[in-house]
């Protein structure tokens, strides 16, 4: 390892794929890979890559001949999702960079993945521009972000409880929510044919109480509206979150509901 790497925190990033991706992001990224079906000797990228899901599931399908790169703009996503790849011989480039200013050449990539990352963007619509300007013209774009909070039962609950405590929750992850919105954006990107499905399926947790460490070890807006709780208003809150998910738990522990739009879109 380089010491470049040792310096880099890979705290919150290591939290994110434990906690996160083996119980939502990892099942989703798998759903979206199959639909963008990723075929031998195709070129893949995959922006706002996290700790590499979706460009380790692309790995072993455009084999042989092609090649997986991941790009994302926190160091340490990029060095968990390095590790990871290496520790599991897959090959994939990875690159630190802007989605906003992507480090290739015009029409490089048959396929971009962009896995729950558009609405993280801090400007979606640069971001998708740049993502058509690097796919070729007979490529295409995979990407997924989330539905109306409504329908993300157990972020829902945590935006009713935090909203109880006078903090503010985190809505960016499902600003994208509308379908309408969605498909707009994708077309003033520059694209061709805007293909929006929604689908469904179930995230699991043990309990309440790992639901909402995961979320606030995983997700920085959110650890940081539940370090404003004293001990007092945390327990508070975390009663607030029972209830809201009580119609989710049962014996096996939280069943909680999440719904995803998943957009293929053609230059």
């Amino acid at each position: 390892m380089s010491g470049d790497a040792r310096s880099i925190d890979t705290t919150a990033a290591t939290a994110y794929e434990e906690r996160l991706v083996a119980t939502v992001f990892g099942p989703w990224a798998e759903r979206v890979v199959d639909v963008a079906a990723p075929a031998p000797g195709e070129a893949v990228l995959d922006v706002c890559c996290g700790t590499g899901a979706g460009a380790r599931l692309a790995v072993p399908r455009v084999m042989p001949g092609g090649r997986v790169v991941g790009l994302d703009n926190d160091p340490g996503m990029v060095e968990v999702a390095r590790r990871l790849a290496a520790r599991r011989k897959i090959e994939v480039a990875w690159h630190c960079e802007s989605a906003l200013a992507l480090p290739f050449a015009d029409a490089t990539f048959d396929l971009c993945l962009c896995l729950q990352g558009p609405q993280f963007l801090s400007d979606p619509l640069a971001g998708l521009t740049e993502i058509h300007r690097v796919l070729r013209a007979t490529g295409r774009l995979a990407a997924s972000f989330w539905a109306s909070i409504e329908h993300n039962k157990g972020h829902h609950a945590l935006a009713r409880a935090l909203e109880k405590q006078d903090l503010a929750p985190a809505l960016r992850p499902f600003s994208l929510g509308d379908p309408g919105t969605a498909r707009a954006l994708f077309t003033q990107a520059g694209f061709r044919t805007v293909a929006l499905r929604t689908e469904e399926r179930e995230a699991s947790f043990p309990s309440v109480a790992a639901f909402i460490e995961g979320i606030a070890a995983g997700a920085p807006a959110t650890r940081h509206a539940l370090a404003q709780l004293g001990e007092d208003r945390k327990q508070d809150f975390v009663a607030d979150v029972e209830k809201f998910l009580e119609p989710f738990a049962g014996p096996d522990g939280l069943q909680l509901p999440t719904r995803s739009h998943i957009v293929v879109a053609e230059p």
